[in-house]
């Protein structure tokens, strides 16, 4: 354990770029290790997939919680969310590699033993406060109230994060995008003194990732990768004491990830077979389908749009 808590910014900017080539060196010397991809059979321009290094998150997840435990000064708490993060990083990678993918009630079940943890640690650490900055306001919440809508938090940033991974570069740059909104709310608000490094030391790996996975990637995230950021953003946004962030930060994510959710389970649960019949789900196959963008374009303006949803809303705090 190298630095004492909280940083400052010269040490918080060598933690991201450590972080930065720390992955990189772990992605060219152990990418041979990885499995291949099968392609997609359900996605638009599934094919395209086959053949790249495939969950990838193994290796630079790993990276930032081997990082973020030697170089920082973790307190419990915190040490706990990492291992929340390394549960759905390596529930992922099993998913991923499965010679028959796991069913929805089985990954489901995971992700709800994950994010039953996160929500028990959280309350059992920070109580029940929370703020709701644009407001300028701070709610006491009952317990088992704070406990349910942690779960939901969980689970939504889990599941929207892995449905996006679906166009090179599009789940990295979002997830950078979302990440830099949360330490700017952070340290606006003062609430990210002591995780705020850690933030920084995945922000780098991910970066790092990017790198690798710009159009034409060379390299998939997988739901090894996927998972464990969702689970970091919602840990993030607990860490913010402002949970509901999670919804204009990770805005593009819900709009993209949600739109698969909401139309399966309306489809299934209603059997309204109609339902949103024109848009092809997740959005980012619908834009490149039906609309015609390009992998970049998509890319692109997805990124613009999230950036704009952030910095509008750090503006109105």
């Amino acid at each position: 354990m190298l630095f004492v808590l909280p940083l400052s910014g010269a040490l918080s900017a060598l933690m991201l770029l450590f972080s930065f080539a720390a992955t990189y060196l772990i992605i060219r010397f152990f990418s041979r290790f990885l499995p291949r991809d099968r392609g997609r059979e359900l996605a638009f321009e599934g094919e395209k997939s086959r053949g790249k290094y495939t969950s990838t998150g193994i290796l630079f997840v790993t990276g930032f919680a081997v990082i973020s435990v030697i170089a920082l000064r973790l307190p419990l708490e915190h040490m706990l969310y990492i291992a929340a993060i390394l549960f759905e990083m390596v529930m992922g990678y099993l998913d991923d590699n499965a010679k028959k993918p796991w069913g929805e009630l089985r990954k489901g079940l995971m992700d709800g033993v994950a994010a039953a943890f996160v929500a028990v640690v959280y309350i059992a650490y920070n109580g029940n406060t929370i703020l709701l900055p644009v407001l300028g306001l701070s709610v006491n919440m009952p317990a088992p109230l704070l406990f349910v809508l942690i779960v939901a938090l969980v689970w939504a940033a889990v599941n929207v994060t892995n449905i996006t991974d679906g166009v090179d570069g599009l789940s990295s740059t979002l997830g950078s995008v979302t990440l830099l909104a949360m330490l700017a709310a952070g340290y606006k608000l003062g609430t990210l003194h002591v995780f705020g490094p850690v933030i920084l030391v995945f922000l780098g790996a991910l970066l790092c990732y990017l790198w690798f996975n710009m159009s034409p990637g060379t390299h998939l995230m997988g739901d090894a990768g996927s998972r464990a950021m969702g689970t970091l953003f919602a840990v993030s946004v607990l860490q913010l004491k402002a949970p509901f962030l999670f919804v204009p930060f990770a805005l593009v994510f819900i709009l993209d990830g949600g739109s698969s959710l909401v139309k399966l389970t309306v489809l299934r649960l209603l059997k309204r077979k109609g339902f949103m019949g024109g848009i092809r789900t997740p959005l980012h196959d619908h834009v490149r389908k039906n609309i015609r963008w390009s992998d970049a374009q998509t890319v692109l303006r997805f990124a613009i749009i999230q950036l704009l949803v952030s910095v509008s809303t750090l503006l109105l705090f």
